[in-house]
C-alpha cells in the first residue's frame, strides 16, 4: 500500500504531520494504538487515511454527534464512503445505513456510543465487514477526564465483542493518569503509544484585566474583522447579554447555552458553522460539537475552571493551523464565583481536587511566566524555550514595579473601615465615588477617601487583585468576601516592607506588516466558497480550509496541476470544484496584469512528486461544453461525468460569462424563468447567489441563478 501516494491522491497533502505516519502505518500493520494529539493536530486522518486503503473501512464510535454529519460531510467531500448512524437520523434512514452497512458499503461509519447499548446492535455490527475501529475523545472514558460520561463505560466491552480487531484511541487532552486509566479500560493489547506534543505554536495567548468586560471584548472582535471567533462567558445570562450587547453595535452574534430551546441551539451553531455569523457566545455547553477550521480568535470573559478545560477551549481556534488569538479577561473575583460550584461535589477529594485545579488556573492569569509554558506543564510536558515568541508576556515583556505607596492607600482604606467591607467598596472610598452607602457609613470622611481619583477604578481593582495574588491580603466569606490584612500585608502597610509587583509592558506600536496573501483575491474566494456551501448545504470548511485560500491567494494557481498543488486539494476537490475556483482566479488575473505571479518551489516540486496528480488529458469545463452541444441538460452531464449538478452549473457559468460561446440559454433555462431570475439579479445589485434565490421563493435553485449569473455577466456586463 502507498500510503504516501493516497495521502496525495484523495486528502491533498504531500506530507505527514508529525506522528501521523507511524499511526497510520501501525493501524495497517493491525496493531492497537492510543494517541494524545492536540486539536488541530490530525487525528481524523490517522483513522480515515486506513480506512480508504483497508477493505473492510472502519467503525468510528464517538460523542459528538452534533458534529457527526460535518465529519462525514468532509469525507464524502474527498471521496470516502461514509455515513453515521445515531438518534437524528429517522427510522427508514437509519435502516437503509445498518443494511449497507452490513453489506459493507461504508469505509467510515460513525456511531455514537449510546447505539452500542441498543438491543441487537452489537450482533449486527459484529456481523459487518469492518476492520477496524476507532474511538474518538476517549477521554470521555475516564472518571479522571474533564468530560467523563458514563455512557462511555460501555466501550470497555468492545475488546471482549471484537477480540480480533484492531482498537485505535485518540484524545486531544489527557494527563498520564487519564492515559494510562483509558488504556486500561478499553483494553488495548500493546498498543503503539503516542503522546504528541500539546503545544499549538499558533495560538497567541493573552489575559486582560476585566473592567467592562463586553466593551473590552467588542473592542477584541472589532480587531478581527470579518473573521469568526468564540466568546465564552460563565453563565446563560451572561452570555445573552454579551450577544445581545454585541448584535446591538453592529456584530452579528448568536447566543448558545443549554437553557435554549434544542431547534434553536442547532440553527444558532449551523449559523456560525456556515459564516452567517462572525460570533457565537457561549456557555461551555459549546465545545465538543464543534469543527470549524477557521476560527481565528476565541474570547474568554471569565476564568475557565481549570487549565484542561482552557486548553480546550482555546483549542477551538486555529484548527487549520493559522494563526488564532486566545484571550482571556480576568478578575480575581471570578475564584468567588466558580468555588460555590466545586464546593457542591459531593466526594471530598474531587472537591479538593477542583479548589487545586482553579488555583493552578489562577496562577497562569496571574503569575508573570510564559503563558505557553504554564499550559503545557500540566500536561506533564516542558517547554525547552526561553521565550515561546506567542503569548503577551514573551513578546511583550514585564518589568518590576514598586506598587508600595498604591498597596497602602488600599490597605488604609481597609483597615480604617475595620476589614469589614469587600473589594467594590474599597474600590469606590480610594477611588472616591459618591454612594450612598459611603456616604451614610462616613466613609467618605476617612483619610484615603478619592486618594485614587486620577488612576480609575479598575486600576484600583487590579491592585487588590495584585496583593490578593501575593497574599498581603485574603478573602474571607462566600458570594460577597470581605477583604482582610495578612501579617505580611501589614508590613507593607506600616512601611517595613516594600510591595514589588510584575506588570506586562505595554506593546510598542506595530508596524503593519505585508500582507502574506492577496486579501481582496481571499475575499473573493471566501465568497464562492459561502456559495457553493449554501447550495450543497454544508460549512464552507468542508471546501476548502481558510489555509487553502490563503494558498490559492499565494501561488495563483491557473491549471488543474496548480490547483492539485494547494495544501488540501485531491482529485476529488478538483472535479468538483477546480473550475469554479480557478476561474474566479484567472478573472482576477486579468483585471490586475500588474501581479507577478510567482510558483513556489514546493508547488513545482510537489507537482514532479506526484506523477499520479498530472496534467488531466482535457479542460474539465471543455468536456461539459462538449456534452451540453450535444444536447444534454444539466442532471444528464452530471450523470455522464460522475459529478454533482452545481459542478456542471458552474462549467456551464464559466462558459456563458465567455464573450462567444454557441450554446443557447434557452436550452438550460425557460424564457419567463431568465426574465425573473434576470429582474431579480438587477434588483439586488448584487452577483451574490443567496438573496436572488431566495426572493425566488422556490421558483428556481442554486444551479439555474448560477447558470444565468454567467450568462448575464457574459452577454454585455449585465452584472
Amino acid at each position: 500500500m502507498d500510503i504516501f501516494a493516497q495521502l496525495q491522491k484523495v486528502f491533498g497533502f504531500s506530507s505527514f504531520r508529525s506522528n501521523q505516519q507511524e499511526i497510520v502505518e501501525a493501524i495497517l500493520a493491525g496493531k492497537d494504538v492510543f494517541a494524545v494529539m492536540p486539536t488541530g493536530g490530525g487525528k481524523s486522518l490517522c483513522y480515515q487515511l486506513p480506512a480508504s486503503l483497508l477493505s473492510g473501512g472502519c467503525i468510528v464510535i464517538s460523542p459528538l454527534i452534533s458534529l457527526m454529519k460535518d465529519q462525514v460531510d468532509a469525507a464524502l467531500a474527498i471521496g470516502l464512503e461514509a455515513a453515521y448512524l445515531n438518534s437524528t437520523l429517522p427510522q427508514n434512514e437509519q435502516q437503509e445505513v445498518m443494511a449497507r452497512m452490513q453489506r459493507g458499503g461504508y469505509q467510515l461509519l460513525y456511531i455514537s456510543p449510546e447505539r452500542l447499548a441498543l438491543p441487537g446492535f452489537l450482533q449486527r455490527l459484529k456481523k459487518s465487514p469492518f476492520s477496524f475501529l476507532a474511538v474518538d475523545e476517549a477521554h470521555c472514558i475516564s472518571e479522571w477526564g474533564h468530560d467523563f460520561r458514563p455512557d462511555y463505560l460501555a466501550l470497555s466491552r468492545i475488546r471482549e465483542e471484537f477480540p480480533h480487531l484492531p482498537l485505535a484511541a485518540f484524545t486531544a487532552t489527557a494527563t498520564e493518569k487519564v492515559q494510562e486509566d483509558i488504556t486500561r479500560r478499553l483494553h488495548l493489547s500493546d498498543p503503539l503509544l503516542v503522546r504528541a506534543s500539546f503545544d499549538r505554536p499558533n495560538l497567541f495567548y493573552q489575559v486582560l484585566p476585566r473592567q467592562q468586560v463586553n466593551k473590552q471584548i467588542e473592542g477584541a472582535i472589532r480587531e478581527h474583522k470579518g473573521e469568526a471567533g468564540i466568546v465564552y462567558r460563565l453563565s446563560r445570562n451572561d452570555v445573552e447579554k454579551t450577544a445581545s450587547y454585541l448584535s446591538a453595535r453592529g456584530i452579528a452574534a448568536l447566543p448558545y447555552h443549554a437553557g435554549l430551546e434544542a431547534g434553536v441551539r442547532q440553527r444558532n451553531q449551523e449559523a456560525f458553522n456556515r459564516d452567517e455569523v462572525q460570533v457565537i457566545v457561549a456557555t461551555v455547553a459549546f465545545g465538543m460539537g464543534i469543527d470549524k477550521s477557521n476560527v481565528r480568535f476565541v474570547i474568554h470573559g471569565d476564568l475557565p475552571k481549570n487549565l484542561e478545560s482552557y486548553y480546550q477551549e482555546t483549542g477551538r481556534a486555529g484548527r487549520d493551523n493559522e494563526p488564532a488569538h486566545c484571550l482571556l479577561f480576568y478578575s480575581r473575583g471570578d475564584f468567588f464565583r466558580l468555588r460555590p460550584f466545586i464546593e457542591q461535589l459531593q466526594d471530598k477529594q474531587e472537591r479538593e481536587l477542583g479548589l487545586q485545579q482553579l488555583r493552578r488556573m489562577m496562577a497562569f492569569a496571574e503569575q508573570p511566566m510564559c503563558r505557553r509554558r504554564a499550559v503545557l506543564a500540566y500536561f506533564d510536558e516542558e517547554y525547552g524555550q526561553e521565550n515561546c515568541g506567542a503569548c503577551d508576556i514573551c513578546v511583550h515583556g514585564t518589568e518590576e514595579i514598586d506598587g508600595t505607596v498604591d498597596a497602602q492607600k488600599v490597605m488604609s482604606a481597609i483597615y480604617r473601615t475595620d476589614q469589614r467591607f469587600g473589594a467594590g467598596h474599597i474600590v469606590d472610598i480610594v477611588y472616591g465615588a459618591k454612594s450612598k452607602r459611603i456616604v451614610s457609613l462616613g466613609h467618605d470622611q476617612i483619610k484615603t477617601y478619592g486618594v485614587g481619583k486620577k488612576e480609575g477604578k479598575g486600576h484600583w481593582r487590579s491592585v487588590i487583585d495584585a496583593l490578593l495574588a501575593q497574599g498581603l491580603l485574603q478573602a474571607e466569606g462566600g458570594e460577597y468576601p470581605l477583604l482582610k490584612l495578612t501579617a505580611a500585608g501589614e508590613e507593607v502597610l506600616f512601611g517595613k516592607k516594600k510591595f514589588i509587583h510584575h506588570c506586562i509592558l505595554a506593546p510598542e506600536e506595530v508596524v503593519p506588516q505585508e500582507e502574506t496573501h492577496d486579501r481582496e483575491l481571499f475575499a473573493r474566494l471566501q465568497l464562492l466558497r459561502r456559495e457553493m456551501a449554501e447550495e450543497e448545504g454544508v460549512p464552507p470548511y468542508v471546501l476548502f480550509s481558510d489555509r487553502s485560500l490563503h494558498e490559492m491567494c499565494c501561488s495563483y494557481p491557473e491549471n488543474d496541476r496548480e490547483f492539485l498543488a494547494v495544501n488540501g486539494v485531491g482529485q476529488v476537490k478538483l472535479r468538483q470544484y477546480g473550475a469554479s475556483f480557478l476561474a474566479v482566479i484567472r478573472d482576477y488575473l486579468q483585471e490586475h496584469p500588474e501581479i507577478e505571479k510567482v510558483i513556489p518551489a514546493v508547488v513545482e516540486q510537489k507537482g514532479k512528486e506526484t506523477p499520479h496528480k498530472g496534467l488531466q488529458a482535457s479542460d474539465t469545463v471543455t468536456e461539459t461544453l462538449v456534452l451540453a452541444r450535444e444536447g444534454l441538460g444539466v442532471a444528464e452531464i452530471a450523470a455522464r461525468r460522475g459529478l454533482k449538478p452545481i459542478t456542471i452549473a458552474g462549467h456551464l457559468e464559466q462558459i456563458f460569462r465567455q464573450e462567444e460561446n454557441d450554446l443557447d440559454i434557452l436550452r438550460f433555462i425557460e424564457p419567463d424563468l431568465l426574465q425573473e431570475l434576470t429582474a431579480q439579479f438587477v434588483a439586488n445589485g448584487s452577483v451574490r447567489l443567496k438573496p436572488v434565490v431566495e426572493s425566488m421563493a422556490g421558483r428556481a435553485d442554486y444551479d439555474q441563478a448560477r447558470i444565468v449569473r454567467g450568462y448575464l455577466q457574459g452577454s454585455g456586463n449585465i452584472l
